[in-house]
Order: structure tokens, then sequence, then C-alpha cells
């Protein structure tokens, strides 16, 4: 079901992201923001904080950072309508009606947002493998800490032109999908489509909700 951005607001303008987070996570509140222990990763020192005036939650142990959807879809294995739906009920939003056109268009921008999530992930873990060495060191000599490339997700593109398309095809994802979500080039007058970003930071763009939408490097 395609959900409009107004009624995916009126949901997290009636829910704080506290309430769902602290039916998982013990929180303490500590000025504007609360603060627990990670649902992400074992650990002795919190480091997961929740926001209910900007709507979002932030681990800085793992990365993670997202709203009250993207809570329930991580920690509860929902999928993204089952979460939408969930938090409207417990909100008290009505349901929108279906509409099957709608639903088809939002299924295929779903998968693309699924195949951004995936690339983002694949460049944060590689800065973090021995391939990313040179960008690490390319952020440490501009202060750009460890704790702050985790929280704004940064990655790295390897210099291999073939990387993250072959990563991608190994997730089950086809060429056509990777082409329209901008990751590989692809043409009549390309033998072999290839990767976009290489050998460059990246940064991935989210929307309002925390998805990844686009990258800059």
């Amino acid at each position: 079901m395609r959900f409009t951005p107004a009624f995916l607001d009126e949901i997290r303008a009636s829910l704080p992201v506290s309430t769902v987070v602290g039916r998982r996570v013990k929180l303490t509140k500590k000025g504007k923001e609360y603060t627990g222990l990670s649902p992400f990763n074992s650990e002795k020192t919190p480091s997961f904080t929740v926001n209910d005036q900007k709507g979002f939650y932030h681990c800085f142990s793992s990365g993670n950072h997202g709203d009250i959807f993207r809570f329930l879809v991580e920690v509860e294995g929902l999928s993204f309508p089952e979460a939408v739906e969930k938090c409207a009920n417990d909100a008290g939003v009505m349901m929108p009606v279906q509409d099957k056109f709608a639903e088809e268009k939002e299924r295929k921008r779903a998968s693309l947002i699924d195949v951004m999530e995936i690339a983002a992930q694949f460049f944060e873990q590689n800065l973090q493998k021995s391939v990313g060495a040179k960008a690490r060191g390319y952020l440490a000599g501009r202060e750009i800490t460890p704790q702050i490339q985790l929280r704004f997700r940064m990655g790295y593109a390897a210099a291999d032109r073939y990387a993250l398309k072959t990563y991608l095809a190994e997730k089950g994802i086809n060429q056509e999908q990777m082409v329209e979500a901008g990751l590989v080039i692809a043409g009549a007058e390309i033998a072999v489509a290839y990767d976009r970003f290489r050998d460059r930071v990246m940064f991935p763009i989210e929307d309002l909700r925390g998805k990844v939408i686009a990258f800059g490097g």
C-alpha cells in the first residue's frame, strides 16, 4: 500500500519515538533526549539516543538511525507496511483506502530504496575494511572522528569498477534496478556495466523518514 507523506507525518506527530522504542529499550531522559542500551548491539555503556522533537533514534555503536517505522522494521522484523499499520493503530490514525495502481508504484519505489540501503551498508563495511584504510586516513586528516563517521553513515566506494555491481548481484538485485537507482552505469555503447562511484568517500543522503535516496561522494 502506498502511504502519502502527510499520512506518515500524521502518525509521527501522534506517536512519539520514545513511546515506540520504550517498549523494547529502557530509556533514561537526559535533557531533550533519551538514552539507553543499544537494541542492535550488546553493550554496557549506553550509545543509543532518542529525540522526540526531531522524530528519530540513533545508535552510535552500530550506526543505525531512523524513525518509528524503521525501528519496528529493524527490531521487530516487520515489513514497512506492517510497521505503518501497527503505528497507525497505536496512534489512533485511520489507515487509507487501498489503491492498486498506487500500491504497485509504491512497491517499485520501495524496492529501489531497499537497493540504496544495501549499497549504503556495503559502502559502510568497506570503510572499516583494509580496502578503506586510505579513506579512513583521509577522514582522520580532516578531524572527522569514527563516531561522526558512524553517525552520518559514511562509507567508501572501492576503486574496483565492478565491486558494488558484483555485491548487489549476489544479493539478487538485477542490473536494471542498479541502473535505475543510479548506482551502475550502462548503455548501448558500454560493453560491461560498471559502478558509478569508485575510489571515494561516500555520504548517504536520506529523506525525512531516514531512508537512503541518494549518495554524495
